[in-house]
């Protein structure tokens, strides 16, 4: 079960989880449109980007990312903010 932090809290997640599923859990609601536990993954509408480390250094669409140990994930960044305004 990988453990990653999500705006400095640690969580724990199943194996297979998304980083969005990791910043639910955490207790983080990330704005999405697109995405349905029970469809295949879209990532079209890119309103749940979040910044992760390591990582690319653009957000990222946190249903489209697996959640991976040691990953510290920010949803609420200057970044972030930024790109969710359009």
């Amino acid at each position: 079960m990988p453990k990653l932090t999500v705006n400095g809290i640690e969580v724990e997640v199943p194996q297979g989880a998304t980083v969005l599923q990791a910043c639910e859990a955490a207790g983080f609601e990330v704005p999405r449109f697109c995405y349905h536990e029970r469809l295949s993954i879209a990532g079209n509408c890119r309103m749940c980007l979040v910044e992760i480390a390591p990582g690319p250094p653009k957000p990222q669409a946190s249903c489209a990312m697996p959640a991976a140990d040691n990953q510290v994930v920010t949803t609420n960044s200057p970044k972030v903010k930024r790109r969710g305004k359009g």
